[in-house]
């Protein structure tokens, strides 16, 4: 806590002045002339107060004293408990530029354009639990610096033949990269950091803990080296896209260098520990947790965003009415051949899927978050050590070994889909049931190949998609039993039974239609309830390094 000059009220940081402001005299002080005796200049630490979740064990660090009613992490309404500790200081800090009041607008817009969310996040109550919270971020600096030597070559045709010079093209490199940078927290998803950049690192200050107050910060616990060869790889692209573009050098096709770090002799020339704002919301639900967050410099938007499924259910049925209404006035299938169509749509549902488990696995798995994955490698790590220290002190000469969770290795995590794309997927499929260009399509095939052809295969396809999603649920703790395309399955078989025996009566056909329509729609229900889950997380659990180990 920082005390006021003038009245020793608490001095909090404010963002649209910039300044230190007292809440009691309104008095508002330089931040780089507010430090504590302990905070001096010379030191390389700083005091800050450890709050703790007792539940996942998240950890947030403040200048201030006053107990957090809430976890960010985890969504637990509880007060944390605290420790007072020396925390290293980091290089740099870019300020709060958006308010609160500024980040409630950029959600409530959001929130517009999403009409199926759940009410829950949605209510006024949750919007006013935005913290602020500063992330920590590794800053690199590159420099390449070289004399350019690249292979390219020239093509011309005359009559039959085709002429190719080669050339040796040569010049003077001289580039500099500072800035592109990474989050260091492995409680701070890969995908998240990403979906909010970027930041703009020529507005970065010199680090003083007098800016953190009023807000908290997030402890850093990943090294430097995690992300070098991301940040560098990012600075190679960048300087082999401007290459191509230089006028003396786009005439010719310029053969890419195997080794670009070698070519630009590209140098990490140092990586500086900054912290960036961010504007950090959670809603629990259950054993799940979604985040919403916003770049506390520029603004930009990221939040997780489950559907609820009555709304949803409600919306494709206003919306399917009239498309049936329509189609059904212009587009005439016989019952036949509707079975080869609805065959074909269910095939598609399955795949359709199948994908979205295969995501949620690979999300459950981590395997989109390098951060995270390294941070469980450095737990598996200390559990092993504290086994053989345990094993030592009953003098066993060998510690059984745990087993060890075989990673996917991953280089720079994709972006998460945004939600839409997949709500989009779910109301495609759904404006497919009635009918359109691809149906015409099926039916025709059904008339010229044989209907059982067509469900036959259609049932392959789907079997096949059973086997990848029940592969995927295994991986998934939230998600248990067999696959909803089970039921697609006994529909499809139905329907390859009656297409087979071509059995006369339109009824039979019309049964097989509507049983695979509504296996459908259980798959699709399921999709949603699935989806759910991949705009979800897991709830946090987190093993820090404790008490003096982070100083």
């Amino acid at each position: 806590m920082y005390d006021c000059p003038g009245c020793g009220g608490n001095l909090k940081f404010d963002i649209p002045t910039q300044r230190l402001l007292c809440s009691y005299c309104n008095n508002d002080y330089d931040p780089y002339q507010i430090t504590k005796d302990k905070d001096g200049e010379e030191q390389k630490d700083f005091e800050a107060t450890i709050f703790t979740c007792p539940q996942c064990g998240g950890e947030i660090l403040s200048t201030d004293t006053t107990a957090a009613g809430f976890c960010s992490f985890c969504g637990a309404s509880t007060i944390l408990t605290s420790r007072v500790t020396r925390e290293k200081k980091p290089n740099f800090i870019i300020p709060f530029q958006k308010t609160k009041d500024d980040c409630k607008k950029e959600y409530q817009k959001l929130m517009r354009r999403f009409i199926y969310a759940p009410n829950a996040i949605k209510d006024s109550d949750r919007i006013n639990g935005f913290r602020g919270i500063y992330m920590p971020y590794w800053v690199y600096y590159f420099s390449q610096k070289t004399d350019l030597k690249l292979k390219g070559s020239t093509s011309t045709r005359k009559g039959d033949y085709i002429y190719t010079k080669h050339y040796n093209l040569n010049g003077e490199l001289d580039a500099y990269y500072k800035g592109i940078n990474y989050d260091g927290s492995s409680s701070f998803s890969d995908a998240i950091s990403e979906s909010i950049a970027p930041y703009d690192v020529k507005n970065m200050k010199e680090f003083t803990p007098s800016i953190l107050s009023g807000f908290y910060a997030d402890t850093n616990d990943l090294g430097k080296d995690l992300y070098s060869s991301d940040a560098r790889k990012i600075a190679n692209d960048e300087t082999w896209k401007f290459v191509k573009r230089e006028k003396q050098y786009s005439k010719y096709n310029v053969t890419e260098p195997k080794d670009l770090s070698g070519a630009f002799n590209t140098k990490e020339e140092s990586a500086d520990l900054a912290m960036f704002p961010v504007w950090f919301m959670s809603y629990k639900n259950g054993d799940r947790v979604a985040y919403a967050t916003i770049n506390g410099q520029t603004g930009k938007i990221f939040a997780d965003l489950p559907v609820s499924v009555p709304k949803y259910l409600l919306g494709a049925l206003v919306i399917s009415i009239p498309i049936f209404l329509l189609l059904n006035a212009f587009l005439t299938i016989i019952p036949t051949l509707l079975v080869s169509v609805v065959a074909f749509i269910a095939a598609v549902v399955g795949i359709v899927y199948a994908c979205e488990l295969s995501k949620i696995a690979s999300r459950e798995l981590d395997e989109d978050d390098k951060g995270k994955q390294e941070a469980n490698r450095l737990a598996e790590k200390k559990k092993e050590e504290k086994e053989r220290e345990a094993a030592r002190a009953a003098g066993i000469e060998e510690p059984v070994k745990t087993k060890k969770t075989k990673k996917k290795n991953t280089t720079t995590p994709k972006k998460d889909k945004k939600g839409s794309a997949v709500l989009e997927w779910i109301a495609f499929i759904l404006i497919l049931l009635l009918a359109g260009p691809i149906l015409g399509v099926v039916a025709t095939v059904g008339e010229l190949f044989g209907k059982a052809i067509v469900c036959l295969v259609s049932l392959g396809v789907v079997v096949i998609t059973h086997f990848v999603s029940k592969s995927a649920i295994d991986k998934i703790d939230a998600k248990k039993g067999l696959p909803t395309t089970i039921w697609i399955i006994i529909a499809e078989a139905i329907a390859v039974f009656v297409s087979v025996f071509d059995l006369v009566k339109d009824v039979y056909y019309y049964g097989v239609v509507m049983l695979v329509l509504v296996s459908i729609c259980v798959v699709l229900i399921d999709i949603i309830t699935s989806y759910n889950l991949l705009a979800t997380r897991k709830l946090p659990q987190f093993d820090y390094q404790g008490g003096d180990d982070n100083a």
